[in-house]
């Protein structure tokens, strides 16, 4: 592959980011146009392939040893989709949360462990990210995420797949503001997580499946969702044109 003699030009943004010195600025365009364009992604074939990076310990340096506020730099990221049509959000839009495993092969990675991946119907050794995910009719990118840590016996208090979705709504609501107007995810994030209550505290609507034992109002009524499903009319619906199914 030929040598990448200088950053693409979509880099450039890296300069309003307050969260990065200088210095750090110049590394994060070589990452991330290694990220981008190189054949080989980890530091050492980025540093060989984009020319400008020099000393491969440098970028490596600047993604694990340099001080800077991650948390900033990626509430900076989402300001600046915000720039852009094709990119912007509103309220027609999703807020997703999901947790992924990511396979991992050393043990001195943060937060590696063994966790039940659901894709492979096995355990693997990994990280587990708790996550959200925007999404609407023109446009779809991350938004943040946390990093679980299972209860290992080693004397500390580790937050919960639930607190740390938790978390990830209340940065979304009071200090990204993001305004979609709907939450979606999984049967485990509804049971017994608070997130329900948290999202409704801020005028939101959720969607998730609900185990069939659970408790909701209907009506003025407290009834188990099994026993809701058999009073629903499941014929389809024609709405503006449109055929919705229930």
């Amino acid at each position: 592959m030929m040598p990448i003699t200088d950053f693409l030009s979509c880099m450039r943004v890296f300069d309003e980011f307050e969260s990065l010195s200088p210095a750090q600025r110049y590394h994060a365009k070589t990452y991330a146009t290694g990220l981008v364009a190189a054949s080989n992604k980890t530091v050492a074939g980025i540093a060989r392939e984009v020319l400008p990076a020099g000393d491969k310990r440098a970028l490596n340096k600047f993604l694990t040893e340099y001080d800077w506020d991650e948390q900033q730099f990626n509430h900076e990221r989402l300001e600046e989709l915000q720039k852009h049509g094709e990119t912007r959000w509103s309220k027609d839009g999703y807020i997703i949360l999901d947790d992924t495993i990511t396979e991992k092969a050393g043990d001195d990675v943060p937060g590696v462990g063994r966790f039940y991946d659901h894709a492979q119907g096995d355990t693997v050794w990994g990280q587990d990210l708790i996550y959200a995910f925007y999404a609407d009719d023109k446009t779809a990118y991350p938004l943040t995420f946390r990093l679980y840590k299972k209860q290992d016996g080693d004397g500390q208090d580790h937050d919960t797949k639930y607190d740390l979705a938790r978390d990830i709504v209340t940065e979304l609501e009071d200090e990204v503001g993001v305004p979609a107007d709907t939450y979606l995810f999984d049967s485990w994030f509804a049971h017994n997580s608070g997130l329900p209550e948290l999202i409704e505290s801020y005028d939101k609507d959720w969607i998730g499946p609900l185990r069939s034992n659970r408790q909701v109002t209907y009506g003025g009524e407290v009834i188990r969702v099994d026993a809701l499903e058999e009073r629903i009319d499941t014929v389809e619906r024609n709405v503006e044109d449109e055929i919705y199914h229930i």
